[in-house]
């Protein structure tokens, strides 16, 4: 039987030259998050289930990927439930374990811990193009600082990292779920509705407000809080809008939020310095159901979708805690796997200063001076890498090029080495 060589459905294989642009993109992303004082941290990629289900990882949890009991702990009979057979899971964010790595280590961390995550993780959804079941993030996170400095600073690291990678000209557009509770209240909706309200606003892009109104009526609201919570957005989306004309069309918001605001896009539109914008953005939902406070997207002109993502969580980390209390925390996530598909898409091309040779060798040459020679490259600081001639010559060294070479050597009478570019 001939063994399936395709990856598992919704997964992928990558190339030497995908990984290339991948770990370029994530040496210049931690660069810029480091100089504004971040520390990486690695947790692992699964968690118990219990943690995963807990209902702060909203839509996601359905699409987890749960691990079977092992050994004598797994005991199949047919009166069990899934619950009884599982105990492990597949991490589906990187946020969720970082509060549970804060709570389990808070003693030795500083009270305000400024921390980068990156690594893979797992959901179980459907694969599609640009959707896949095992991905990339790339997180960073202020825990323990109750003030609107960390929500500046992580707007600015995350923005002085996309400059950094090659994007420009980018938009963040902020909003505050406080704000868009008082503005499902102020429509008379129920506040246990609130969290389908909110999810119906988010597809705005997708729907338009025709069908986010579409989507209100199926949903069975009153029409009176429909045609006045769709009266509101309506302005605010078409018109544009401020802080000081929000405070008039919802007057029950507290002014500490929309002074909070008002702060935060001032200092961010100083220090963009005009090579990105901010600007407050009323149908900014932010799927995830533990937001609190602030939440930002960034969107790319010429690209459907955001590339990064975040926002305040308060009440999360105090659920693992005694006595349930409130941690601040606020963290931004840059959206890895879109960012690389537009660069890819863009034929975006590594940039290196090193010389990078190939020293094409026969089966018959010193191979004590093939190795002595291209130590002495290295030494200079080189790439090389030894690679045997074949009789094809032209396509050899077109395929070298193809892959980054930029120069190739070979021995003259198996004595001199001769080092010539790549044209």
């Amino acid at each position: 039987m001939i063994i399936n060589s395709n990856p598992v459905k919704g997964m992928r294989d990558l190339s030497p030259k995908e990984v290339e642009l991948r770990n370029y993109v994530i040496s210049q992303i931690l660069k810029v998050y480091k100089k504004y004082g971040f520390n990486q941290i690695e947790t692992p990629c699964t968690e118990n289930i219990e943690l995963l289900s807990s209902g702060d990882g909203g839509e996601n949890e359905k699409m987890l990927f749960k691990i079977l009991k092992r050994g004598q702990k797994l005991k199949i009979s047919n009166d069990q439930s899934e619950n009884d057979l599982v105990d492990l899971g597949l991490r589906y964010d990187l946020t969720v374990p970082l509060c549970r790595f804060f709570a389990n280590k808070r003693s030795k961390l500083p009270k305000e811990f400024k921390v980068i995550q990156t690594g893979s993780v797992w959901r179980a959804e459907r694969p599609q193009k640009g959707r896949y079941r095992q991905f990339t993030q790339c997180d960073i996170d202020v825990i323990g600082l109750n003030s609107i400095l960390a929500e500046i600073e992580l707007i600015l690291a995350t923005s002085e990292a996309l400059l950094e990678i090659g994007f420009s000209n980018f938009k963040v557009r902020i909003n505050d779920r406080r704000i868009l509770e008082a503005l499902a209240k102020q429509s008379g909706f129920e506040s246990a509705d609130f969290t389908k309200v909110f999810i119906i606003l988010d597809k705005i892009d997708k729907i338009g407000l025709d069908g986010v109104k579409q989507e209100l009526e199926k949903s069975n609201f009153p029409n009176d809080c429909i045609n006045s919570f769709m009266a509101i957005v309506t302005e605010a989306t078409k018109s544009g809008i401020t802080v000081d004309s929000l405070k008039t069309m919802l007057p029950n918001i507290s002014q500490e939020v929309l002074d909070d605001l008002s702060r935060v896009i001032e200092t961010v539109k100083l220090q963009a310095d005009d090579k990105y914008k901010i600007v407050l953005d009323l149908s900014l939902v932010r799927g995830m159901g533990y937001y609190t406070g602030q939440i930002f997207e960034i969107e790319a002109d010429g690209f459907g979708s955001s590339i990064a993502g975040g926002g305040r969580y308060d009440r999360m980390i105090g659920k693992f805690l005694k006595g349930n209390e409130d941690i601040p925390a606020c963290g931004f996530s840059i959206g890895f796997e879109r960012v690389i598909s537009i660069l890819e898409d863009q034929n975006f091309k590594v940039p290196s200063t090193k010389n990078k040779t190939a020293i094409l060798y026969n089966r018959n040459d010193n191979y004590n001076l093939l190795c002595s020679s291209a130590q002495q490259l290295r030494t200079q600081g080189n790439c090389v890498s030894l690679e045997l001639k074949t009789k094809n010559l032209k396509k050899q060294l077109d395929n070298l090029k193809e892959h980054g070479f930029n120069s190739f050597a070979f021995f003259e009478n198996q004595i001199e080495l001769v080092v010539k570019e790549l044209n």
